[in-house]
C-alpha cells in the first residue's frame, strides 16, 4: 500500500520539531505519522513537504531530511526519480519524495526552483494562497488564474521534471495550468467538489480535463473536504467563534467557554471511511480508475475521519473499496501504479524538452 502525501507537522503543533530527537520516527509519536504506523498501514512511499519560513530554514529542512534518511536507513530512502522510487519500495524501504507545499518559498525565482531541484525537490504545490504566480483556492483574485510569471514557472517545472500539484489553487488557475502544461499534473490532497462543495475540491469539468491530461487526483482524508454536513458545521462554528472574539477581544477563557457550550449543543457530524470511499466511487465513475491516487494530509489535520485517524489506517479504506467491488488490479493502480506512471511521464516529458 502506497500513500503519497504527508503534511509537515508545523500545521499541527505550536512549534515544528527542530531536530531528529524532537520527533523520533521509530516510535509511536503524538502526531499521526511515524515509521511503526507507516509500516502498519502498508505505506511504501510518501511525498514529504520540506518546509521552511525562510531560505535559511528551507536549507536547514533539507539538511534534516537527509539526516533523517541516515538515522533511519533501514526504513527510509529519499528518492529523486520514479526508478529510484520503485527500487526503494522493492527493497522494503519507505520511499520519500521531497515536495514543497506552496511555491511562495521559491520567492518567485526560477533559480531557486533549479537549485532545489538539485537538492531533490520533485513536486511543488503551485501556490498555497494567492501569490504572484497564481490565485489560491481560498484567496482573493489577483491574477485571474495564473500570471505571466506563473506560466514561466510551469514551463520550467516541465523542463526540469518537477510534478505540478494543483491542490490549493483556484479553479481558474487549474484550468490555466492544464492549458499550457506539457506533462501530467496531480492533485496531492483534494476531493470531488460535487460531493463536498468547498473551493479546495475539484469540480467535474477540471476532473474531465485531468483525464485528458493523463494526471491523477489523490483523494484525501480531510473531513471538511469529504462531507458537506461537516463543512456546514465548521462554518457555523466559525461564525460563533469570530462573533464571540469580536464581542470579547482578548478574553481567551470566555472564547473557550462559549465554543465548548456551542459544540456541546451542536455535536460534530461524524465522517467515516464510507464517506471517503464515496469520493473514490464518484471519481472512478466520472473519469476512470487510472486517474486516482491516495492522499492524506496527516499531521496537517484539525479533525479526523472516524477509522482514518492516522497513517496506519489506509488498509481500512482498501477493505471498504473491495467490499464495493473494486478489484485487486484497481486497488494496485490507486495505491502505486497510477502515481508511478505519472511521475515517469513527467520525467519522460522533461527529457524530451531538454533534447
Amino acid at each position: 500500500m502506497f500513500a503519497w502525501y504527508f503534511g509537515c507537522a508545523y500545521k499541527k503543533l505550536p512549534k515544528c520539531p527542530q531536530d531528529i530527537a524532537d520527533y523520533p520516527l521509530d516510535t509511536i509519536s503524538k502526531g499521526e505519522t511515524d515509521i511503526p504506523r507507516w509500516r502498519k498501514g502498508g505505506v511504501g512511499g510518501v511525498q514529504l513537504n520540506v518546509f521552511g519560513d525562510s531560505l535559511r530554514q528551507f536549507l536547514d529542512a533539507y539538511d534534516l531530511l537527509y539526516r533523517l534518511e541516515k538515522t533511519y536507513s533501514k526504513d527510509l530512502k529519499v528518492v529523486s526519480s520514479s526508478t529510484e522510487m520503485r527500487k526503494a519500495m522493492k527493497d522494503g524501504k519507505i520511499a520519500i519524495l521531497p515536495m514543497l507545499e506552496g511555491s511562495v518559498r521559491l520567492e518567485n525565482k526560477l533559480s531557486y526552483l533549479r537549485f532545489f531541484y538539485k537538492q531533490g525537490l520533485r513536486c511543488v504545490t503551485f501556490t498555497y494562497y494567492t501569490s504572484d504566480l497564481a490565485d489560491g483556492s481560498d484567496g482573493y483574485v489577483k491574477n485571474n488564474g495564473i500570471s505571466a510569471l506563473g506560466k514561466e514557472m510551469v514551463a520550467e517545472m516541465n523542463r526540469l521534471g518537477i510534478i505540478i500539484d494543483m491542490s490549493h489553487i483556484s479553479a481558474k488557475s487549474m484550468s490555466d495550468i492544464l492549458d499550457i502544461t506539457k506533462a501530467p499534473v496531480i492533485f496531492s490532497h483534494s476531493n470531488a467538489k460535487a460531493l463536498c462543495n468547498v473551493s479546495r475540491n475539484v469540480p467535474d469539468d477540471i476532473l474531465l480535463r485531468l483525464k485528458a491530461n493523463n494526471g491523477i487526483i489523490m483523494l484525501d482524508m480531510v473531513p471538511d473536504h469529504t462531507s458537506d454536513a461537516f463543512v456546514k458545521w465548521m462554518r457555523k462554528g466559525d461564525s460563533v467563534y469570530y462573533t464571540t472574539k469580536g464581542k470579547f477581544p482578548g478574553d481567551k477563557e470566555k472564547l473557550k467557554e462559549v465554543m465548548a457550550t456551542w459544540e456541546a449543543a451542536v455535536p460534530r457530524p461524524v465522517v467515516t471511511v464510507k464517506d471517503v470511499a464515496d469520493h473514490f466511487d464518484y471519481v472512478k465513475k466520472l473519469i476512470g480508475v487510472d486517474h486516482i491516487g491516495i492522499g492524506g494530509d496527516y499531521d496537517g489535520l484539525d479533525y479526523y475521519i472516524k477509522g482514518m485517524e492516522d497513517v496506519s489506517c489506509y488498509p481500512k479504506l482498501l477493505v471498504e473499496l473491495a467490499k464495493r467491488g473494486w478489484t485487486t488490479g484497481e486497488l494496485k493502480k490507486i495505491t502505486s501504479e497510477n502515481y508511478l506512471r505519472v511521475f515517469a511521464e513527467v520525467e519522460k516529458k522533461a527529457a524530451a524538452i531538454k533534447d
